[in-house]
């Protein structure tokens, strides 16, 4: 396996197609990817769960059952350590699902998933409920599968694959079933050109769309003039960007900079999370951002003030 402190980032997993010269066959016939194309099939695919490898950053390792500070690693594996999270409703019933969902997303027949997700619709748990204490836990748990080689880049593209899934269909079949608001706020969710963080964006999404938001944008969106054209196309309450990498500090700036130098935007509020901000906050304050989100937790309490 690649090494895991390597800073190569891709997209999300779209296939990568080797060269036909660079192919080889065994006895038997079969197509083998070259040492090359191997890594290269590697990267494009760590790629998808960048954000999942820094939520669990070595930094902050996981205490056990739960108990200890409640540092932000900790929070992402067990959020129940958390006095506003244990209070949500079904938040027992959400956590008593973390184990069966994560056997789901490993194993190897992919019906397990499709039963999963009848179950968990039959169930009737809050979205916001569902992503802080079951989709962030478990998104964490595979994360920390992967530093410590107890799943290998393919296990972990396709539990990632699932998990995303799982996520955008429970948050849609919410938000089919909810009454639609007279005035609902809006936000666009963008990220930033290092990688896709696709399980991430699509938790945050679920999030806003139960509390009652209308969400445009998400991983395909990358920040640059798209974002521009979308916002004056129409009216937003808040522009939520996920950074990959801390290089990318300067393009947050001048984000930011544009937005508010802009009279028609300029009240929007603009929000930062994602790998590079849980790893490193410090980087990402007095560049101008309204708000800088380390957790689920932290998406819930910003989506009920904006």
């Amino acid at each position: 396996m690649a090494d895991k402190d390597d800073n190569g980032t891709g997209g999300s997993p779209n296939p990568v197609r080797p060269s036909q010269s660079a192919q080889s066959k065994s006895a038997g016939g079969e197509p083998q990817l070259s040492r090359h194309d191997h890594r290269t099939l590697e990267r494009a695919i760590r790629g998808s769960v960048s954000s999942i490898v820094s939520a669990s950053h070595p930094d902050h390792p996981p205490l056990p059952n739960g108990h200890g500070p409640g540092v932000d690693g900790d929070l992402m594996l067990h959020p129940e350590s958390h006095p506003m999270a244990r209070q949500m409703p079904g938040a027992e019933q959400a956590m008593a699902y973390r184990i069966s969902l994560l056997d789901c997303l490993i194993a190897p027949d992919p019906r397990r998933h499709r039963r999963f997700i009848e179950e968990l619709l039959a169930a009737a748990i809050p979205v916001r409920t569902l992503a802080v204490h079951l989709f962030t836990p478990v998104a964490t748990a595979l994360g920390h599968r992967w530093c410590t080689d107890e799943a290998d880049f393919m296990q972990i593209a396709v539990a990632s694959t699932r998990l995303s899934m799982i996520v955008n269909h429970v948050s849609h079949a919410a938000t089919a079933a909810a009454e639609e608001a007279d005035a609902p706020r809006r936000i666009l969710l963008a990220r930033t050109h290092g990688a896709q963080h696709t399980i991430g964006v699509s938790i945050v999404a679920s999030c806003f769309r139960d509390m009652g938001w209308v969400v445009d944008g998400g991983s395909d969106l990358e920040i640059g003039e798209d974002i521009y054209t979308r916002l004056a196309e129409k009216p937003y309450d808040l522009l939520g960007i996920s950074v990959s990498r801390v290089d990318e500090v300067r393009d947050c700036s001048e984000v930011i900079r544009r937005v508010q130098a802009s009279p028609r935007i300029r009240r929007m509020k603009i929000a930062l999370g994602g790998p590079a901000v849980i790893a490193s906050p410090k980087a990402f304050h007095r560049i101008g951002a309204d708000f800088v989100t380390r957790s689920t937790l932290d998406v819930m309490q910003l989506a009920s003030h904006v």
